[in-house]
């Protein structure tokens, strides 16, 4: 088996940072969320713009949570993106 890499040159991080951790957005992931990532909890993974979306509408989050999540879905759909990848660290 081979397996290729490549140096990251960057990763542009968005101002907007998120916690996962919250309950009220962790029971809104779905598990290959989680697979996605190492013991750590840290790596590359993506939530699909519809889970962006309901999460985008809990009401026990912050507005400004809320805000951002909605900002997140509308700069995907923008773009034609169905996904928004996350760096979690």
């Amino acid at each position: 088996m081979s397996i290729r890499a490549y140096r990251v040159v960057e990763i542009v991080k968005d101002s907007a940072g998120v916690s996962f951790n919250d309950e009220a957005i962790a029971r809104h992931l779905p598990s290959s969320f989680w697979d996605r990532l190492d013991n750590d909890c840290c790596g590359l993974t993506e939530l699909h713009v519809d889970t962006l979306k309901k999460i985008s509408k809990v009401k026990e989050l912050p507005s400004d949570i809320r805000a951002d999540f909605q900002r997140m879905v509308k700069d995907a759909e923008k773009k034609g993106d169905d996904y928004v990848q996350f760096y979690c660290y």
